[in-house]
């Protein structure tokens, strides 16, 4: 029996139309990567009656298609509703190679993110919806198509290479999207697919987040973020770039980057994908800063944090958001409670106590937020639970093994979101190179300024109090010290962006880039801020940018700076917590969730 086989089906010998289609539901087989012979043949005929433009099977209706055909294989008799994978010898069947045919022609989520380039091209899209605010179904004969690409073509619009259109569809609606630049010349864009079929989707997504990455010049900061949190085990968005044009207009390169919804937290929980996830705003009660709420007749339930039907919630929720068993926001109260202390004696000396760091470890994967908070503090990443505090999720998991009880036994993991603001971008006069490394409000300080404040700084009782707690805080250095030996040194971030010809990020988004401007020095016809010139200091020769209110270092030189820095600061930290008293390694793969109590 080969491989795949073995992994899907263990040693069943056949599999019925429901099995067959878990198998490839979040899969696109892309025909023309099938070997010559049967198995094309089978897929081609499915994909011209019952595809949708693409040249790719996805759908349930194409799979369903197919597995009647393989019906027909010699090698399924004599069960006439299964197909025979093996024979009475345990022998791979005919039917058996054509389905490792299909999974090796297949890509799922890690094949589709590992592409350095896509094209999306929106055809016969109406010119008055060019920035939709709200959004726009597609109608008449709006069509969305979308193809891998090669970084280094030099065509606005390419046109699809030998693997062809991977996915296609005429149902799906646009919207532009994000807080602070939702009205910049040059938008982020989401692209929903869900007004269509439940199963017409992209390797298991109905959406698509292209983000326009306007206050970046490189066009690698959320690149080296994402890759970052990847590397150190943090539930994270995977990301590749894309080429956008709707009808004729090239309007530019964008970050690609996966939506956080149900096919996510199933990719990163399992079973534990029906709980409760929780995006952080700016919204009806401030900036979400986790901080305790009670009522005047000192009530601090879920009813603190929600206000039925505002449209601007701060911490608003994603998931189960029509049951009434599940979407009272005591889960969330019953973490921010916790988290700061809140019914144990000893004033802030709590915070270091062995009952705070068991009840927080109850109820929080606290390992890896230490780790997000370490590697967020050197890429120097303000706009998220930092300076703002928004732009994150909490999501309640529940435990492994009861899954359906996540309110009542509630288990929460922090996951990140939104990373252009980072790696030196700075417009409040803070030097984020230099900022400390434990003391996380002092360096917001200005931030606070800007907003029009001479005493404020940033209330963020989840770092706060965590590293109040020696052993939290001993976790916290130790992983920041392993970041600075290994994925934070700087001739790896080096090696990241790369150079010309070496396939490294300024390899991928170069040549996309420049064709947003047709001159040098002249304004891009696209909307970004910045010329090909500025592109070109500030990601090429890693040169300082300073562009209206906004100072931009150059990655390479804010990454050396920071390293130095925090370096430094470790050095007065370590007289008193020593270089791995943690005892903790770093795998770079999240931790497994507990068990029921």
């Amino acid at each position: 029996m080969t491989t795949i086989l073995v992994q899907e089906f263990a040693i069943k010998k056949t599999i019925d139309k429901g099995q067959f289609w878990d198998m490839f539901k979040n899969r696109a087989v892309v025909v023309t990567d099938l070997p010559p012979g049967r198995s094309r043949d089978l897929a081609n005929r499915v994909n011209e009656a019952e595809g949708k433009g693409d040249a790719s099977l996805r759908t349930k209706a194409e799979y369903s298609a197919l597995f009647d055909l393989l019906l027909h294989d010699p090698g399924s008799v004599p069960t006439p509703v299964e197909l025979t994978l093996l024979d009475e010898n345990g022998h791979v069947t005919a039917t058996g190679r054509a389905i490792e045919d299909y999974f090796e022609g297949s890509k799922g989520k890690d094949e589709f993110f590992d592409q350095d380039m896509y094209m999306v091209h929106v055809t016969h899209w109406p010119q008055e919806h060019l920035q939709p605010a709200e959004p726009v179904e597609s109608s008449g004969d709006a069509h969305l198509a979308l193809w891998q690409t090669h970084p280094r073509d030099e065509r606005s619009i390419p046109p699809p290479d030998d693997e062809g259109v991977l996915f296609a569809t005429s149902t799906f609606s646009l919207v532009n999207s994000g807080n602070r630049t939702a009205r910049a010349p040059k938008r982020s864009w989401k692209i929903n697919f869900e007004p269509g079929n439940d199963d017409d989707r992209l390797v298991g997504m109905s959406r698509l987040n292209l983000k326009a990455m306007y206050n970046d010049p490189s066009q690698m900061r959320e690149a080296l973020a994402w890759y970052l949190f990847d590397k150190v085990g943090v539930p994270s968005s995977r990301h590749t770039y894309a080429k956008l044009a709707i009808n004729d207009r090239y309007m530019g390169l964008f970050s690609l980057i996966e939506q956080v919804d149900r096919r996510f937290l199933k990719d990163h929980f399992g079973k534990n994908d029906r709980g409760n996830l929780y995006k952080a705003y700016c919204g009806d009660i401030g900036c979400a800063t986790l901080e305790h709420r009670v009522g005047n007749d000192g009530d601090d339930g879920g009813h603190q944090y929600l206000t039925v039907g505002s449209k601007d919630q701060t911490y608003r929720l994603k998931t189960n958001e029509d049951d009434g068993s599940a979407n009272t926001y005591d889960d969330l109260a019953r973490f921010i409670r916790i988290i700061n202390g809140i019914g144990l004696p000893g004033g802030d000396d709590r915070f270091n106590s062995d009952a705070f760091r068991e009840s927080v470890e109850d109820i929080l994967n606290v390992n890896c937020f230490l780790r997000w908070a370490s590697l967020n503090l050197l890429i120097g990443s303000w706009d998220n639970y930092f300076a703002t505090p928004a732009n994150y999720y909490l999501y309640n998991s529940g435990r492994k093994g009861s899954e359906k009880d996540f309110v009542g036994s509630p288990y929460f993991t922090f996951i990140p979101w939104d990373y252009d603001n980072s790696f030196g971008t700075d417009y409040f006069g803070t030097q984020w190179q230099y900022t400390d490394i434990v003391d996380w409000p002092s360096n917001t300080t200005a931030y606070w300024r800007k907003q029009g404040s001479r005493t404020w700084t940033s209330r963020i009782p989840l770092v706060q109090n965590l590293l109040r707690n020696r052993d939290f805080l001993q976790y916290y250095l130790d992983h920041l010290e392993y970041l600075l030996e290994t994925a934070f040194a700087p001739d790896t971030i080096s090696a990241q962006i790369g150079s010309d010809g070496d396939g490294g990020l300024w390899d991928r988004v170069c040549h996309a880039a420049y064709l947003e401007s047709c001159t040098l020095h002249g304004k891009p016809f696209t909307g970004r801020q910045f010329t090909n010139d500025e592109v070109y200091l500030s990601a090429y020769k890693q040169n300082e940018l300073r562009h209206g209110d906004s100072k931009i270092e150059g990655i390479f030189h804010y990454v050396r700076m920071r390293y130095d820095s925090a370096r430094e600061q470790l050095t007065t930290f370590r007289k008193t917590y020593p270089r791995g008293a943690s005892g903790a390694t770093f795998s770079g793969i999240m931790e497994t969730l507990p068990g029921r109590d």
